[in-house]
């Protein structure tokens, strides 16, 4: 940007800000989250350190040791360091909830728990081991089993208790953190010694912990935060922060001791809003149950104590430009367009690529190259746009062209019809687009397909560009010569390769099924057509009526199979195909016959069983699961936020079973 482009955008910054802040803290009715508000301003913060002639008094961000080490000895910890599952939703907490208690209704302890609900810090855990009173002994967590040892660095924090009150034996859990003021100050001397920036305050705990010189971390503000006692006689939980309050320990008094999951809900929703305005990191709450006695007697999982729970609150959002808009070609030819933006950290992982799904999101977003976006990564894991924020558009902005042609074949796109509706996507119609060959070719060696493991979506590029991969058949005859002389390969990858591929020739029908890619035909889809057909001769030859019948499928479902198997270059294919794999017909095992001419119909979320696992429960007894309440419907299995199947089910007097009721059946 030149400096009139500069100073337009600090100008429309403040505005933009100052119109939120204003929203937010006068009318009590924010229309962004904290996390796009921290990242805008962020955004001005550094233009104005970076132009200070553009700097005013009235911007919205003027509102606001020992002997040097060279290496950690590894300590073993004398009791293993758990970490917590994390639960997203009141939904899945509640299941939490009711998978302790099924548990508990077993002991002879049983009492209805009561919750502590304390932060969940963003920052490294310390184990503190105390003999007679006196700290001997500092470790990072590490593996859980084996950490190292920081007992210089940590006799350096000041809000650590050298010696304790009373000469006892305990180690003390703590997480160390920092304020985000220290974290931007470092920060600022970091880039002024031209030394690389800690990306948060998590980062920078960590960091100033296992710093060799003991006399770097005494010069740091860090923060323990101490909340466990392992050994001692203690109640409840809030019993132990007591005392750890008592030994003169850092305790976090953002807590609360909660009587129900209703309670504990208000509590996470409130520091959902709050956290931003902390002055250390928080990424969730952590749930645990406050009577110790029923805690010892959940005891641990593989992995977890099932007394306790971390509640992760909502992805992260955060402001980025969008730089172009790519495309994408699917193995069914669907083109999407790709947004391709400023890399941005996200919910902990640097973000440059989002989904806008297809030409009508670019519509209803009104989204330009050029335009500052609202970013989320939804669920942690899948990045999104969620809005533009007009008020910074550019001069120079671009509108996006729709495409015409493929990107890959230059064939003409085309929308689709089925019926009487027609697709919003556009689709590339050449069956020998050399993209859709490639992403067919990655989805039938795919895990949920047929599982060939050591042929990963890069591999499988390579073998494609090269020609040795051509079709599905091809994979089968890859031979030792093809593979062992290819740069990055070698005698022991093709072994590997092949060896893969040998497993993968016995495979069931249902991931066949999935492997091959057939429009519209999802995973679960395809397990219900295999359980209803003896094999795949059966579902290649079935007709649109029979196809119908199967509980899941539906009227795009079945013309998509009818249309895949009448395919004559398809025919060939599959002949020759299956000259080199065995498909394994579905066996399901009746272990007794107690549904037998039952047809039942889940809906809402179980206490302790996924639908997966009632569904084989039900087939297993010989009764069927369909999609749809009917006056053919015998039972409606009901959880939690039942939807219209529960009306439906009264409606057509169906009887309705819960899952203690189900399972009283099957005993």
């Amino acid at each position: 940007m030149n400096k009139e482009e500069i100073a337009t955008r600090v100008k429309e910054l403040r505005g933009l800000l100052e119109k939120h802040r204003i929203l937010y803290h006068v009318h009590d009715s924010p229309t962004i989250s904290d996390e796009l508000y921290d990242s805008l301003m962020s955004e001005l913060s550094s233009l104005e350190k970076k132009y200070p002639e553009f700097d005013d008094d009235n911007s919205p961000t003027k509102r606001v040791g020992g002997d040097i080490l060279d290496h950690f000895e590894k300590v073993v910890h004398s009791i293993k360091q758990w970490s917590f599952d994390n639960v997203f939703s009141f939904e899945e907490l509640s299941e939490w909830e009711e998978r302790n208690n099924t548990l508990l209704k077993k002991s002879e302890i049983y009492t209805k728990p009561t919750y502590i609900t304390e932060m969940k810090i963003d920052g490294l855990k310390v184990v503190l081991s105390y003999e007679k009173g006196i700290l001997v002994r500092a470790a990072t967590r590490g593996d859980g089993e084996v950490g190292e040892d920081i007992t210089e660095n940590i006799k350096t924090v000041k809000v650590i208790p050298l010696v304790l009150p009373e000469k006892i034996s305990i180690t003390i859990i703590g997480e160390a953190w920092m304020k985000k003021k220290d974290l931007e100050s470092i920060n600022k001397e970091r880039e002024k010694d031209g030394l690389p920036v800690y990306a948060n305050t998590r980062n920078l705990s960590a960091g100033t912990l296992r710093q060799l010189d003991s006399k770097v971390v005494a010069k740091r503000n860090i923060q323990i935060f101490a909340y466990d006692i392992e050994g001692g006689d203690y109640q409840t939980q809030e019993e132990e922060l007591k005392t750890l309050e008592s030994f003169g320990f850092l305790v976090n008094k953002d807590r609360k001791v909660c009587s129900n999951l209703k309670e504990v809900q208000l509590f996470y929703e409130q520091w959902s809003k709050k956290r931003a305005h902390e002055e250390y990191g928080i990424d969730g709450l952590v749930i645990k149950i406050n009577e110790r006695n029923i805690w010892d007697a959940l005891g641990y999982t593989a992995k977890s104590p099932r007394g306790g729970i971390a509640y992760k609150f909502p992805a992260e959002e955060v402001a980025t430009k969008l730089i172009s808009i790519t495309l994408q070609v699917g193995r069914t030819g669907a083109i999407t367009p790709v947004a391709e933006l400023v890399p941005v950290l996200v919910a902990g992982s640097i973000v440059s690529r989002a989904t806008l799904h297809n030409a009508d999101e670019i519509k209803r977003l009104d989204i330009r190259i050029g335009d500052t976006v609202a970013l989320r990564k939804a669920g942690d894991v899948i990045p999104e746009i969620l809005s533009v924020f007009k008020e910074l558009r550019p001069l120079s902005s671009q509108e996006f062209d729709i495409p015409t042609h493929c990107p890959e074949c230059d064939s003409l796109l085309e929308k689709e019809y089925v019926g009487k509706e027609t697709s919003v996507a556009l689709y590339c119609k050449n069956k020998d687009c050399p993209a859709k060959h490639l992403e067919g070719l990655i989805h039938f060696v795919s895990k949920k397909g047929m599982n060939i493991e050591e042929l990963g979506q890069k591999t499988v590029e390579i073998f494609h560009d090269i020609g040795i991969i051509t079709d599905f058949t091809s994979i089968f005859r890859l031979q030792k010569k093809d593979i062992q002389f290819l740069e990055g390969f070698g005698e022991k990858s093709a072994d590997n390769i092949l060896s893969s591929i040998e497993k993968a020739r016995d495979v069931p029908l249902h991931r066949f099924l999935f492997a091959l890619g057939i429009r519209h035909l999802g995973e679960q889809t395809a397990k219900d057509i295999s359980k209803h057909y003896k094999s795949f001769e059966e579902i290649s030859k079935a007709t649109y009526e029979e196809l119908l019948a199967v509980s899941g499928v539906g009227d795009k479902v079945a013309l998509s199979i009818i249309a895949y198997f009448g395919d004559t270059h398809t025919k060939n294919m599959l002949d020759m195909l299956q000259k080199e794999i065995t498909i394994l017909a579905p066996e399901i095992k009746i272990v007794k016959n107690i549904f037998t001419n039952n047809t039942f119909v889940i809906t809402g979320t179980l206490p302790t069983l996924s639908r997966d696992e009632a569904k084989e429960l039900i087939e297993s007894h010989g009764g069927k699961v369909s999609s749809s309440v009917s006056s053919k419907t015998s039972y409606l299995l009901c959880g939690e936020n039942a939807g219209s199947k529960l009306d439906d089910a009264k409606k057509y007097n169906v009887k309705i079973l819960d899952e203690s009721e189900f399972l009283t059946i099957l005993q």
